[in-house]
């Protein structure tokens, strides 16, 4: 930008120092503020802008979300022309478009980055703000391994797209997050928009194809999302809906060296297998144009497999159709399969597939014999059948002499008896209330029933108080629930409705009538289950007088699409609600009030405890 450089001083105190990117509108700088005596990061945009006051409110929104996983934004003003935004520096980090330049993460660490800048999107969208603009690039590791996702809501204001729905645009940071992952897994970047620094993803008849397909020591389940949701439209709703699919990573930076030093400490629990390493047609069938990596050299420990090459993605275990994939070309021995057998588990169909595909492309069949196993040759050793268990009887040509037969017909008839003995006490205690003489006594199944809180004569009754017999329904988190005002309500109180402690209660702000002033339909509590769930009751414990609540279901963070589990009026201490017998699962429950009742001088919604079954 024009009258910008090294040494201009903006804001009165921010030295600018030197210049990290530029683009057609804005520009990116290293500063010094000499106030704080700090080093600081400027973005940099004329102030007549079209969308400069956009972007400063998105910034000065993003100032207030604290996340530890976000960078934090210190600083708005105007300049004379310019307009700037200051955020906080990360000297020694690196993107990781920066950290693809050396080849694919390994998988672990891909998960832990991905699943880390999930949950530090979670935080902002819970606060009404989106990225919409994530790549590679606004997704940074520091030297200690801290990952910081930047632009929260500023670039997309820029751009003129910061007014969107916003479940499409949580949709959008979740589709974004699977990108990355893909690319981490890849160094391939699968959406249409190009990213600068990274090759496009081959193109399929339906879309990409799935990173198994690419690299090496895929997770199943990293796999299966990144197909689904780019391929196939479906895949997390959101950034949280992500972190909890992929969800638990390691805390600590994952790196090859790391796994390596891990691995070498298993015990040798099963017999020694052969000495693999990751064949480099297996990286080049999905790298074209890029240095294949160097195999790892063998290990001498039985039943160890050799450090991953530098560059390539690492084996992790995930459960896919009862089978587990493994990095091409090398063995990982775990505690447990290595006491069970010393087979070679099998690789996914996809990484096949893609390794046979390089075999033939870079003329491994039919090659000498070397000191790697090629991938067909551990594909043929993973496919070798146990040996069958011995034979109750022998199996020589003779038949089996007088004796053994009548050992085979005493053991089978005294096995007859016993399930008959069985089948007849069974019988026998039908209706009798006794419990089969089996030790310990059958249990008895109770019931009670619960009397309905008291309602005006003007108000409805509840939908039902009846419980059921469902099992409890545990809560993920919970938090205030106001989407048609700042979107926080105490957010930080309304963990006390899952404490089960009745004396701790989450209150609305207060307001001033029993309708919110006029301001709003409601307020109240957004409960996330984790995954969905169909809810059948929901058991309130309320707090300071008569309230309406209605309780509904709903598969995203809004009512829009929620369905109604139940209802009650003037409510007060507890209240039960019975769902319909055809409600659909949901991930959400939303506790809504929309009468409320007077707490001193102001009007509060309060809620101590809620049970879900």
């Amino acid at each position: 930008m024009h009258g910008l450089g090294p040494g201009t001083i903006v804001g009165d105190r921010y030295t600018v120092q030197r210049r990290l990117s530029r683009s057609r509108d804005r520009a990116r700088w290293t500063a010094h503020d000499t106030t704080l005596e700090r080093d600081v990061n400027l973005t940099v945009f004329p102030s007549d802008h079209p969308n400069a006051d956009a972007a400063m409110d998105a910034a000065r929104r993003a100032a207030g979300v604290e996340d530890s996983r976000l960078v934090r934004v210190l600083d708005v003003g105007v300049q004379d022309e310019f307009a700037w935004i200051v955020e906080e520096s990360l000297p020694g980090a690196r993107s990781v478009a920066s950290l693809l330049g050396q080849g694919g993460l390994p998988a672990e660490e891909v998960r832990r980055v991905t699943g880390e800048a999930a949950a530090g999107l979670e935080t902002g969208r819970s606060r009404g703000l989106h990225h919409q603009r994530l790549t590679p690039h606004e997704v940074m590791r520091a030297s200690d391994g801290t990952v910081k996702v930047s632009g929260l809501a500023i670039a997309a204001a820029l751009d003129g797209v910061d007014e969107v729905d916003p479940v499409e645009a949580s949709r959008a940071d979740a589709v974004a997050l699977v990108a990355l992952a893909y690319a981490a897994l890849t160094s391939r970047w699968p959406v249409d928009t190009p990213v600068e620094g990274l090759e496009a993803a081959p193109r399929l008849a339906n879309g990409v194809p799935a990173p198994s397909e690419i690299a090496a020591g895929v997770p199943g389940d990293l796999d299966a999302i990144c197909r689904l949701t780019l391929n196939e439209g479906a895949g997390p709703l959101d950034p949280g809906d992500l972190a909890a699919q992929i969800a638990p990573w390691s805390r600590e930076q994952v790196n090859p060296e790391a796994i390596a030093e891990q691995t070498t400490e298993l015990p040798a629990q099963s017999a020694p297998v052969p000495s693999t390493a990751a064949p480099a047609a297996a990286v080049a069938a999905g790298r074209a144009g890029s240095a294949p990596a160097q195999p790892a050299p063998a290990t001498s420990q039985p039943g160890v497999a050799p450090a991953p090459a530098r560059g390539g993605s690492t084996a992790a275990m995930a459960p896919a159709a009862g089978a587990s994939q493994t990095a091409a070309g090398a063995v990982q021995a775990t505690p447990t399969t290595a006491a069970k057998a010393p087979k070679v588990a099998k690789v996914g169909s996809f990484a096949r597939a893609a390794a046979d595909r390089a075999a033939h492309a870079t003329g491994m069949h039919g090659a000498d014999d070397t000191e790697t196993i090629s991938l067909p040759e551990v594909f043929q050793t993973a496919e070798e059948p146990e040996e069958p268990p011995l034979p109750l009887l022998h199996t020589g040509s003779e038949p089996p002499s007088g004796n053994q037969t009548r050992i085979v017909v005493t053991i089978l008839v005294g096995f007859l008896v016993v399930v008959l003995l069985l089948g007849y006490c069974g019988i026998s205690s039908i209706g009798s209330g006794s419990s089969l003489p089996l030790g310990g006594s059958a249990p008895r199944h109770t019931s009670s029933a619960t009397t309905p809180p008291a309602t005006s004569p003007s108000s409805a009754p509840p939908r039902s108080s009846a419980p059921t017999s469902s099992a409890p329904i545990a809560v993920v988190d919970a938090s205030g629930f106001d989407p048609e005002g700042d979107q926080s309500e105490k957010d930080s109180a309304a963990s006390r409705v899952l404490d089960g402690d009745p004396s701790t209660v989450w209150q609305s702000e207060g307001y001033n009538s029993p309708s919110f002033g006029g301001l709003k339909k409601g307020v109240g509590v957004i409960l996330d289950l984790g995954s969905p769930r169909t809810v059948h009751s929901a058991r309130l414990t309320l707090g300071n007088g008569p309230a309406d609540v209605t309780v509904y279901a709903a598969p995203s963070r809004s009512l829009d699409g929620a369905s109604t589990i139940g209802e009650v009026q003037g409510a007060s201490d507890t209240a039960t609600v019975t769902a319909p017998t055809d409600l659909p699962p949901a991930r959400f429950v939303i506790v809504w009030f929309t009468l409320i009742p007077q707490d001193g001088g102001r009007y509060r919604a309060s809620l101590a405890d809620i049970k879900l079954s």
